[in-house]
């Protein structure tokens, strides 16, 4: 995570607007996303804190973040993370501030069952969502895959859904072993 000032220009194929595609989906997960159960995942406290476990042999896995990211891009990851929303108290994906623009064109709230396209090497930040009412502290889940080459939502959706019926590790130490 390579983190970005809210000044910064962006860098060569860098785009403004992070997240290039969302899908509302209908088919919702069915495992325990309790505060109880992801507290279990999350180190102390209520700082930032983001978690990424239980890959499987197609890079399928969990994303879990609490209070959302700061400004950043990822060079060291794979391009392209497909995610979809799990549970989300109200988180909502920026690029840099000044691309922001009008609330009535921000992607719609990521709320579960919404599947997205996000550009990891383009600068992106976990913000509140005032769309959604958020809570002090948020917590969102997603069941995550990465590819150097952008997918549809077709070809994303079969990767994601085999987790909608996963169960999360018991501990963070179980998390740490997968």
């Amino acid at each position: 995570m390579a983190a970005v000032e809210p000044s910064a220009e962006l860098r060569p194929g860098q785009v403004a607007v992070p997240v290039l595609w969302t899908v509302r989906t209908r088919t919702p997960a069915t495992g325990d996303y309790s505060d109880a159960v992801l507290a279990r995942l999350l180190p102390g406290g209520r700082g930032r804190s983001l978690k990424t476990f239980g890959h499987d042999p197609d890079g399928v896995h969990w994303l879990l973040t609490r209070g959302g990211t700061t400004l950043h891009y990822d060079p060291a990851y794979a391009r392209y993370s497909h995610q979809l929303v799990v549970r989300n108290d109200g988180n909502r994906l920026r690029g840099l501030p000044r691309f922001e623009g009008d609330p009535a064109t921000w992607h719609p709230p990521l709320v579960p069952g919404v599947m997205y396209a996000l550009d990891t090497h383009s600068p992106h930040h976990g913000v509140p969502d005032p769309r959604m009412d958020p809570p002090p502290v948020v917590l969102k889940l997603c069941i995550a895959v990465d590819r150097d080459e952008p997918l549809t939502p077709v070809q994303a959706w079969p990767l994601l859904a085999r987790y909608l019926a996963a169960k999360l590790p018991a501990s963070l130490d179980e998390a740490a072993r997968s």
